[in-house]
């Protein structure tokens, strides 16, 4: 699953790597370490043979059923299995795509007893990835200019002794095949597909991430979580 990223490069370096215009986001984009589901999250679509972004709430919350007294559940992540079977998905998969730009996730690898040790899954370089992610048109003001929900699909290679799912990471070249009115549906399906990223890497961080208000650059170092740096949002 993807429950919790980071997104931290400069909103200038992003609409580079991402070939959008950064102007209209000033002052509506901040870097975040932390970011949990109902969080707004940069996405990008597609706009013609041009590229559009915004920000949109992480995180769908169906309609509760007249007979059901249960809370609606929040749905952040869609099964790439079923994305475009699921009722709830299958119109956004066919019609509504977007990027969901990263510079990681976290995932949490449970150790003996109830401790799990938060790790970061990221480019070796450094450089920002992209999930796949289909979104919806807003319901109210707090939704930005939509909601959106990440794809996930079977852990590959490297992320697989922490955790049995991760997010489709689409490369560059495949951004406009994704965002594309065009692709036929068995080849976007045929995107989704696990696969090994030989430039990723995992490492150990801090348990300080455990905390959603936590937020700031040490997150992603296995430092002392009461240290100087530490940053809360509320």
């Amino acid at each position: 699953m993807c429950g919790r990223f980071g997104l931290f490069a400069e909103l200038g370096d992003l609409a580079g790597h991402f070939d959008f215009r950064g102007e209209p986001l000033q002052g509506s984009y901040l870097p975040r370490w932390n970011i949990p589901p109902t969080s707004p999250v940069l996405t990008v679509l597609g706009d013609g043979d041009a590229r559009s972004a915004g920000m949109m709430r992480w995180g769908l919350t169906p309609s509760r059923s007249r007979n059901s007294r249960s809370a609606p559940r929040l749905l952040f992540n869609a099964r790439a299995e079923t994305v475009d079977q699921r009722p709830i998905f299958r119109n956004a998969f066919a019609a509504r795509r977007c990027l969901v730009p990263a510079n990681g996730f976290y995932e949490w690898q449970a150790e003996t007893g109830r401790t799990k040790t938060p790790q970061w899954v990221s480019h070796r370089d450094g450089d920002p990835i992209a999930f796949a992610g289909i979104w919806y048109a807003a319901q109210s003001q707090d939704e930005g200019q939509g909601i959106c929900v990440i794809i996930t699909t079977a852990a590959n290679a490297l992320v697989a002794p922490i955790h049995e799912r991760m997010p489709v990471i689409l490369p560059p070249e495949q951004f406009d095949r994704w965002l594309s009115d065009r692709t036929e549906p068995d080849a976007l399906l045929e995107l989704l597909n696990s696969r090994d990223w030989p430039e990723m890497a995992v490492r150990e961080v801090s348990p300080a991430v455990n905390r959603v208000a936590n937020d700031g650059p040490h997150l992603i170092d296995a430092g002392d979580p009461d240290g100087p740096e530490r940053r809360l949002f509320p």
